[in-house]
């Protein structure tokens, strides 16, 4: 039996918690066939599944992690409408220099070898894509501009996929528009504590956690925007200029 490919589906990297549970969800919702990736198999992804998506399994903290989702990807998929990099690992940095240079290989795996090998092996499916545009959507940190010292490597990282979006959106232009959305206090870690909360949020303007629907309505507004690329697109609820 022959299965069909997906025509212009969305990819959301690191689909299977949080942020990228709801862009998986959103996206669905609005119709559009998504490709879930996950790194671990979860009670979500499995929702996921049986609501349609199709899930695809892959750590993209090996070396080979971003060519083989984007096989993978090719495997179901005849043309792409978007690509979400959301996918993210994220931890104080290690006191020893030893282990914080294994933890900056992982963030540099994770935040720009795959996305860089995504993107160049996408994007003919980018192009096929039936839209007048078709897009990429990188999604950083605040501190990818104003880093934070307990958090460099992960920080650096983050500072190298939106540089990498801008390299991408000159180099894809004019069938695929390339945009960086940049969370603040989304959505608090569970090792976030009371006293942690309450000073993140007195630094924050807006003052209160925004929520994984602030990043779907920021992503969603970039993927109806015909005339946008290479664009930065804080969602922080003003914490940067705090």
């Amino acid at each position: 039996m022959t299965t069909s490919l997906l025509q212009d589906a969305v990819l959301v990297t690191g689909a299977g918690r949080r942020v990228g549970l709801h862009l998986a969800e959103r996206m669905m919702a609005l119709g559009h066939p998504v490709i879930a990736h996950y790194r671990t198999l979860t009670d979500d992804v499995e929702r996921l599944r049986a609501a349609g998506a199709a899930c695809l399994p892959g750590d993209l903290a090996e070396p080979d992690g971003g060519p083989r989702l984007a096989a993978a990807v090719r495997g179901v998929a005849g043309s792409l409408r978007a690509v979400i990099h959301n996918a993210s690992a994220f931890e104080v940095t290690a006191v020893d220099t030893g282990d914080a240079l294994r933890q900056l290989d992982v963030f540099y795996a994770v935040h720009v070898r795959a996305p860089f090998a995504l993107n160049r092996e996408l994007a003919p499916l980018l192009d096929a894509c039936s839209a007048r545009r078709a897009d990429i959507v990188h999604i950083t940190d605040i501190y990818a501009d104003n880093p934070n010292p307990a958090f460099d490597a992960y920080c650096a990282s983050k500072a190298g996929l939106q540089n990498l979006a801008l390299s991408f959106a000159k180099r894809l232009a004019p069938k695929v528009k390339v945009n960086v959305v940049q969370p603040g206090p989304i959505l608090f870690k569970e090792w976030h504590g009371p006293e942690a909360r309450a000073r993140v949020l007195s630094e924050t303007l807006l003052g209160e956690e925004g929520g994984v629907e602030a990043i779907g309505l920021a992503v969603e507004a970039i993927l109806r925007n015909h005339y946008q690329t290479g664009a930065v697109v804080a969602v922080d609820g003003g914490r940067r200029l705090a």
